[in-house]
Parts: C-alpha cells; structure tokens; sequence
C-alpha cells in the first residue's frame, strides 16, 4: 500500500509541478534517465526533460492537469500504471483549449524510493481548436 501512495503521490507531483512552474518540484518525480514520450521524438534524461518543460511553459502561458483513473501495477522494484488526464490550457492570444489523453507509466524503485522511469502520453484528443498557427 505504502508503494502504491508513493506512485499516485508521483502522479501528481508531475502535474502540480508543471502547472505551478516549479521546475524542482516537476524534477524531482523523474529517474536520472527518464524518458518522456509525447509525441514523435521521446526525451531522454533529465537534462532534456527540465529542458522541453521549461520551453513548454514559454509556449503555454497557462495550463492545468487533472489526473483520475490511476490504476497501478507493482512487480518488485518495478511497476506500471494507467491514468487519465484532462489540461486545459491558455495560450499567447487569450485562448483556452480543452484537452486530454492518457499517461502510460513505469516507474522504478531506486534506493527506496520510486521514481519516473518512462512516461508515454498516449491517446491524446483535443476538444477545442487550438490557436491558428500553434505547434506544441
């Protein structure tokens, strides 16, 4: 029980710190090597995560997540986990868009503490239009 606490703990530490521009706060849920797919090319280590959520947060001036439907799977000093995911975000023009999709998560255990190990946002939807021209 305490393993699956510390995860959903981590589920939301990720969005608490990305929609709070707290970058050691986003930081500290990853692996040393993690990897972050979303999209075509995956970001790999924690340099270049702290590096794409810094540029997104200059791309998007506002935006907040809901995570629900957390469902995890623990096998040792390795686990996955599922969960939904609502943002809506605002954007240069004053623009809001609703958008959602759903976190593919493994995390690892690291000297007693489990971390981001890979994070797949997967099926990804889009309620409103996005602002003309935008390319996340």
């Amino acid at each position: 029980m305490e393993s699956r606490n510390e995860i959903t703990r981590l589920i939301h530490e990720y969005c608490h710190g990305a929609d709070k521009r707290d970058l050691e706060r986003f930081s500290a849920v990853w692996a040393i090597d993690g990897v972050w797919i979303a999209g075509d090319d995956p970001v790999v280590g924690i340099g270049d995560i702290r590096a794409t959520i810094q540029r997104q947060w200059e791309l998007i001036p506002d935006y907040h997540h809901w995570s629900s439907n957390v469902v995890i799977s623990i096998d040792g000093e390795r686990a996955t986990a599922e969960s939904d995911v609502s943002v809506a975000a605002r954007f240069d023009d004053g623009s809001w868009a609703r958008s959602g999709g759903t976190y593919l998560d493994i995390f690892k255990r690291i000297k007693g503490r489990w971390y981001l190990a890979e994070r797949d946002i997967g099926v990804g939807f889009n309620l409103d239009p996005l602002p003309e021209g935008f390319e996340p």
